[in-house]
């Protein structure tokens, strides 16, 4: 099973020695989620949530999927009886955590959700024995017992439980572009190496589920990548997620520009790419890629072929390169000289209509900007005339755009206006973050999914 919560979790929860953690932030951040996680990944068959905001009956119409899960027991501290057992008179917080606790037989992991309500409705009880309470679960119990203790807390400043509990960590919204996102701060982890102290989490369908780094596609043996079918309006873009923020694919007819960073982002941008060219591919649809900088045929090829038949590599897969020097080249190979915008550009497009539409062309225009020294405004303008155009040409032949751009590229302002679908890739903690300007869309992970067997480019919506 892959883990929803970071691999630092771990290391500081299957010690078997005790720990206790303090799960901080605002209101509606995802700290009960995060703990429930932790119970289910960590309690084993003998854990205890205590919660003293929400009945059992609320947390199980929230969270359906804790019907399912067996091995930890509920307290039920809105009316301070033990929800299992239906105790005839109310009892105080004292009273039930240590009964329970002996029921337990030194429990796997301990949730109080939240302390701060513990010291405020106590029945009978005054703050100062709560607080002893508390301090003595995570002085002795935890360490005595064994036992994982999670402490949940709704305030985000420093209190004096922080000095004596082994882990802190911290949860927060945040924002990207003016959407909304989700982050954890691991402030305090004693004994355990943090190797990465954030990351971007979602709660996508009522659970909790922490967003790795950025793993890059792994090509040192094929791999199957299973085709999303084009349908007679769309072209996929090969990942069902990224066609359906976009409403159902590439629209024959469409340009898409793909804005990127010279991060991690730029990756994000090779692995769509990469399933753009091998979904079309296995479907018979020909591609035409003119490579951003640093890119040619021979590159491409060790991107793309472990994952389709060479034969329909060299059939639908065409690179155009542009280059003054004469050298061999491979019969998928188009060249342009590079002396003429106009002229190349007019090559292009026909070498283009020569093939039964939709073509799925793919143009890095950081190639552009050097071969035409778009620096120069002139240029710059003859270059944004002929996108016009040829946009306009795409329109009536039904074929698909690509433009991939680095964020801040000489086009951008230019091109933005007239494409039909805006991509924009950015990093948030190693994480490749997509979303789109136009339509506009919240924020989602982007995640290669790999495996011994297949490749899948997955995303996940900020939620």
């Amino acid at each position: 099973m892959n883990s929803r919560i970071p691999p630092e979790f771990g290391e500081a929860l299957s010690a078997g020695m005790g720990y206790s953690l303090l799960l901080k932030g605002e209101p509606g951040t995802g700290k009960t989620m995060l703990a429930f996680e932790i119970l289910n990944e960590f309690g084993g068959d003998n854990a205890v949530y205590l919660s003293t905001r929400v009945s059992l009956p609320a947390l199980y119409e929230q969270f359906p999927w804790l019907e399912e899960r067996t091995g930890f027991g509920v307290v039920d501290a809105t009316k301070l009886y033990i929800s299992s057992k239906a105790f005839p008179r109310p009892r105080s917080f004292s009273d039930i955590l240590y009964t329970k606790l002996t029921e337990a037989e030194k429990p796997a992991i301990l949730v109080i959700d939240s302390w701060e309500a513990i010291l405020e409705g106590g029945k009978g009880e005054t703050r100062e024995v709560l607080e002893d309470a508390i301090t003595d679960l995570v002085r002795h119990y935890a360490t005595e017992y064994k036992m994982n203790l999670i402490l949940i807390s709704e305030t985000s400043g420093t209190t004096p439980l922080d000095y004596m509990v082994d882990g802190i960590v911290e949860l927060a919204r945040i924002s990207i572009d003016y959407r909304r996102a989700r982050e954890m701060v691991l402030k305090k982890l004693r004994g355990v190496r943090i190797d990465q102290h954030k990351y971007g989490f979602t709660l996508d369908g009522g659970r909790f589920r922490y967003f790795p780094s950025f793993e890059r596609r792994k090509i040192e043996k094929p791999r199957r990548v299973e085709i999303v079918p084009n349908t007679p309006a769309y072209l996929s873009t090969g990942c069902e997620g990224i066609d359906t923020i976009i409403g159902g694919g590439m629209r024959r007819g469409t340009t898409n520009l793909v804005e990127y960073g010279d991060d991690l982002s730029l990756f994000g941008y090779q692995s769509i790419v990469a399933h753009m060219i091998i979904n079309s591919v296995q479907q018979g649809v020909h591609v035409v890629k003119l490579p951003s900088s640093g890119w040619d045929e021979r590159r491409l090829r060790r991107g793309i072929l472990p994952f389709v038949k060479e034969e329909d590599y060299m059939k639908y897969f065409t690179v155009i390169e542009i280059r003054k020097e004469e050298k061999e080249v491979g019969e998928n190979v188009k060249v342009l000289k590079g002396e003429s915008m106009e002229e190349d550009f007019s090559i292009f497009a026909d070498f283009i209509s020569s093939f039964k539409p939709p073509v799925l062309v793919i143009i890095g225009t950081n190639t552009l900007e050097y071969q035409y020294r778009l620096k120069t405004p002139s240029n710059l303008e003859k270059m944004a005339e002929l996108f016009s155009y040829w946009i306009m040409e795409f329109r009536a032949a039904e074929n698909v755009g690509v433009i991939a751009m680095p964020a801040g590229g000489i086009l951008g302002s230019e091109l933005v206006h007239m494409v039909t679908n805006h991509f924009k890739l950015t990093v948030l903690d190693r994480s490749v973050i997509l979303y789109c300007n136009r339509p506009d869309t919240k924020l989602h992970c982007l995640e290669n999914v790999i495996t011994e067997e297949a490749l899948l480019l997955k995303t996940t919506p900020f939620v």
